[in-house]
């Protein structure tokens, strides 16, 4: 089983999308049996910020 673990996400306003979309291609790339994020998704908590997370 492959599990692939990602932590602190911290969606905000240093976050960028374009890196992080290529963190996500590299995970599909590794084709995991399961991906769990841990930590913090977003620095503030707004509604907008966890909408950058789905």
């Amino acid at each position: 089983m492959e599990i692939v673990q990602l932590s602190d996400i911290h969606v905000g306003s240093q976050f960028r999308e374009e890196t992080f979309q290529k963190v996500i291609d590299e995970i599909n790339s590794l084709k995991p049996d399961v991906v769990v994020i841990t930590g913090d998704l977003t620095n503030e908590g707004l509604i907008e910020q966890y909408e950058k997370c789905k």
